[in-house]
Parts: structure tokens; sequence; C-alpha cells
């Protein structure tokens, strides 16, 4: 019974390696990108267009201690932790938090910054070594891969798995830090550790307004707690609510009953 462990034991480990081995090798097929080196911004736009490229600047920021997501979806610029910094996405995102002290909304900065010229240069540059293709193409996102983008991409995301489950190769040795950013240029923020931050940088829009809470008078009747929520500090009268797609407009309260 000991034999047959062992052997099973070596002939799984056998099977691992060969795995490995055909990583490596496919790494090095003639069918791979072959093209210039790409940065983790060029990929995170080829990976998932302009806001990915947001993304992975917002994650090494936060990573390196210059940004601080804060409860609620701002980021606010953490002094004396800005270093030299040459990526111009992350420039123009610390631009936009300076002396700010009440922090910005993540949401506004993915949508800024997203239509920045930090981007629109990334996607000229893609442009121009033929990963995207030229405006007219007839594709509904400009900034799609064509076959030589997913080339390019199949290539580095192949590398980034071979580099997470490999020891380093002599002079390609990447550290942990740099394979996490790639890690959500290539796939996303799910890629983070710190599911709460991701769900953070993650934010599009402004959060849902919170609902009125509703209270009940003495005779039964119900009615917006005070101090309204939409418009003009005016609530809503009683036995009215303002769903349905209606609204507490301009100062006023719902009036009477309905």
């Amino acid at each position: 019974m000991q034999t047959v462990q062992i052997v099973i034991v070596v002939g799984f480990a056998l099977l691992v390696v060969a795995v490995l081995i055909a990583l490596r090798l496919a790494a090095h097929h003639s069918r791979v990108y072959e093209g210039p080196e790409l940065t983790p911004y060029e990929l995170a736009l080829l990976a998932g267009g302009r806001f990915r490229v947001v993304d992975t600047a917002l994650a090494s920021l936060t990573a390196g201690g210059a940004v601080r997501a804060r409860r609620g979806g701002r980021l606010t610029q953490v002094s004396g932790q800005v270093g030299v910094l040459t990526q111009p996405v992350q420039t123009e995102i610390l631009d936009r938090l300076r002396g700010k002290g009440g922090g910005v909304p993540v949401w506004e900065i993915r949508n800024v910054v997203s239509r920045g010229p930090a981007v629109t240069m990334l996607i000229a540059r893609l442009r121009d070594l033929a990963l995207i293709d030229a405006p007219g193409s007839g594709r509904a996102d400009p900034t799609h891969p064509n076959r030589a983008g997913k080339t390019a991409l199949a290539h580095y995301r192949l590398r980034h798995r071979e580099d997470r489950a490999l020891p380093p190769r002599a002079g390609g040795r990447v550290d942990g830090d740099e394979l996490n950013i790639l890690g959500v240029a290539l796939h996303g923020l799910k890629q983070l550790e710190d599911g709460r931050l991701a769900a953070t940088l993650s934010m599009s829009g402004p959060p849902p307004s919170r609902a009125p809470r509703r209270r009940v008078s003495r005779s039964g009747a119900s009615g917006a707690s005070a101090g309204g929520f939409y418009g003009g500090g005016g609530g809503c009268g009683s036995g009215s609510d303002s769903g349905s797609g209606s609204s507490c407009g301009g100062g006023g309260g719902c009036g009477g009953s309905s």
C-alpha cells in the first residue's frame, strides 16, 4: 500500500513538472507576440478598455500609499507619500486629488481620467502598434483589441501565470507588487487581495441615496422623517411617498394624501 502511494505522489509530481514545462515552451512558441514590450497600462487598455487603465493606476497608487480609499467611496492623497512619478495616468489622478482635503469620489476620478489626455495617448500608442484598429473600423468599442492585440494579451497572460508559478528566469525577475499590478491590468480589480478596496475602487457612480426613514404618528399615519431628502428641505406629506418614479421637488412637499 505504501509503495502505491509513493508511485501516485511521484506520478503527480511528474505531471505537474510536465505542465509547467509545457507552459514555458508555449511562452516561446513561434506564434507568440513578438512586438515591443508593453507596459501594464497598455495591457490594461487592451484587456479592459479605458476604465481598466484607471483601475490599474488606482491599484498602484493605493498599494504604494500615495492614495487612500476612504469609506463612502472617496479618494484622498496622502501627504509625504508621493515620490517621483513618471506614469501619466497616475500623475493625472494625483493632480485631481491635490488640495482636496475632503477627497474626490472614486467614480468621478474614474469617469474624468478615463477620458483624459493620458488615456488618449495610450490609445494612440496602441493604434501606432497596430494592436487596436483605427477609427472608422466599424467596431462599437474603438479600444477593443484586434487580432494582433489579442495575441499580445494571450502572451502576457501566459507569461503572468508563468511568473507566478515558476521560479523567475534569469534577467526577468518580477517582484510581487509588480505581479499584482500586472494582474489587475490583465484581469481587473478582482485580483486585489483586499475585497473592500476592490469594491471601493470599482464604484462607477455615486452611491444610491438612502430612502427616508418613515415614522408612525400617534394616530397611526406614516410620513417621511423630518428634514426631507429629495429637494429643498421639504418632506412628503402624510399617507404618500416619493416612490414610483416621482420625486419631491423644488422645496415643496408632496401635498395631501394620494
